[in-house]
């Protein structure tokens, strides 16, 4: 009996979310960018996203965006974030935000996308190109 609810249970299990952390808000995900806090922004991830840095664009999975996202906080230690603009979907699903992320050695134009999901929202999209 033990077994058949084990095999129950891992057959059943990836159509569940992980409850192992809190939900997350797009202004969460601001302020990881703004702190280089990439264990958060990793966090905040879906199982894949959209990652473009400068003129390298791609899908990753979670671990492969955050050893990008190690690369580029190590080259560019981020100072503050500063909101410009900030955006929901017509359909009220996802929620973006554009801004300014200044580092020691420039500017960057920073654009988030987020989907709603779970009382929370996942991070879908983030794009940084030269301010």
């Amino acid at each position: 009996m033990k077994l058949m609810l084990f095999i129950y249970m891992a057959l059943l299990s990836p159509l569940f979310p992980a409850a192992d952390q809190a939900p997350v808000a797009l202004d969460d995900v601001c302020r990881a960018i703004g702190g280089g806090d990439i264990d958060q922004l990793v966090a905040a991830m879906d199982a894949e996203v959209e990652l473009s840095i400068l003129d390298e664009e791609d899908v990753y999975s979670r671990e492969d965006a955050k050893q990008a996202l190690n690369g580029f906080f190590a080259k560019f230690s981020p100072t503050s974030f500063g909101k410009v603009h900030q955006g929901a979907s017509k359909s009220d699903d996802a929620e973006y935000c554009i801004g300014t992320l200044s580092t020691k050695n420039g500017s960057f134009r920073v654009y988030v996308y987020v989907a709603k999901k779970n009382n929370g929202v996942v991070l879908q999209e983030l794009r940084f190109d030269r301010g």
